[in-house]
């Protein structure tokens, strides 16, 4: 079933859980403020709206300090995915995600009773009972916000502090693909909110893996014409690859970043764009092609190809190649490649 008009979707989504004797809401692996932030708020939507017991499980690692940190504050407790035991009667709710997109784990006989993300759809999706997939959305956060609202169930000053936080982190303080609809929730939610919590978040004490890949980072990133790539090596956490993306995305006369590095057995990837309508998505599953699963947004986009058995050296040629597929895609292949950190570069640049 397709989203209905605004009235009536906070009827329709509670309405999918008649005969069910439990509510899983699953998100994507190891999951951004977005992810956890509207996976806490459609719980605490849930436990008001339907008399059923309701958990929130994640897969993967909690690595980055600020996301820890919004998670020990939101006030809902989250299960590991990895052990969780599913039981006959569960009912399963995709948040921030959608099945056969590469990064959750969906039973495959589950009965998935609702999707709600604000990614492009994918055919899979259609499976769901009900289907909220609102592309023109910053945040995922801010359609559960909407919901509650819908409900007339108003959040906790600790939900508040996490929804709010969760749109801008996610929108770059609205200035990244936010929709008047993130604004709007910004706006409802942040008289709410915890301004000390808030802060405590923004500047949780980061581990030093994050300066040793940076440190790597910088050493070896490179670029062709408004392309930066950045070869990062192993990762002490998953969405280190994304954080350092959003940072080097800040190098003046940059248009693209991309973003590399292994952990576990797979080479994860992190595409940024400078421009609102660069269709990053796109890009970045062109890059990936069959190896492996991608997608994204028009700004923001992640892949992830598996590297189980490959050597150093073959792991190392194969960062090589899918940089070299990104920047024939971006039309700077034949600008030439010079390291981030050029001095010629940096001293013409401090001239102009």
């Amino acid at each position: 079933m397709n989203a209905p008009a605004d009235g009536s979707r906070y009827a329709a989504v509670t309405g999918v859980f008649v005969g069910a004797k439990r509510i899983v809401i699953l998100t994507h692996d190891n999951p951004d403020p977005d992810a956890i932030a509207s996976s806490a708020g459609l719980r605490a939507l849930l436990e008001q709206a339907c008399d059923l017991p309701v958990v929130t499980t994640f897969g993967g690692i909690i690595g980055r300090a600020e996301n820890r940190a919004l998670m020990d504050g939101i006030g809902v407790v989250f299960e590991r995915i990895e052990g969780f035991e599913f039981l006959p009667g569960d009912a399963f709710v995709l948040v921030d995600a959608q099945p056969g997109s590469g990064n959750t784990v969906v039973p495959e006989d589950a009965r998935l009773a609702a999707v709600i993300d604000h990614h492009p759809q994918r055919d899979t999706t259609e499976r769901a009972a009900y289907h909220d997939v609102r592309e023109t959305y910053g945040a995922c956060s801010t359609m559960i916000v909407e919901l509650m609202r819908a409900g007339g169930i108003d959040p906790d000053q600790s939900l508040a502090t996490g929804l709010f936080y969760a749109i801008q982190s996610e929108t770059q303080d609205l200035g990244r693909e936010a929709s008047a609809a993130d604004i709007a929730a910004s706006i409802y939610l942040y008289p709410k909110t915890d301004p000390a919590a808030l802060s405590r978040i923004r500047h949780a004490r980061v581990p030093r893996g994050l300066f040793e890949s940076l440190h790597d980072g910088l050493e070896r990133a490179w670029r062709r014409g408004g392309v930066v790539c950045v070869p990062l090596g192993r990762l002490a956490y998953p969405d280190l690859v994304a954080q350092l993306a959003d940072f080097f995305l800040r190098v003046q006369d940059v248009d693209w970043v991309v973003a590399m590095g292994l952990h576990g057995d797979d080479i994860l990837i992190s595409v940024r764009a400078d421009h609102p309508r660069a269709n990053a998505g796109v890009k970045v599953r062109e890059v990936v092609g069959g190896r492996g699963t991608a997608g994204g947004h028009g700004q923001m986009a992640g892949g992830r190809v598996p590297a189980a058995g490959l050597s150093d050296d073959r792991i190392e040629s194969l960062f090589d190649e899918l940089f070299e597929r990104f920047c024939v895609l971006a039309r700077v292949a034949d600008e030439p490649r010079i390291p981030l950190l050029d001095s010629s570069e940096s001293a013409l640049e401090e001239a102009e």
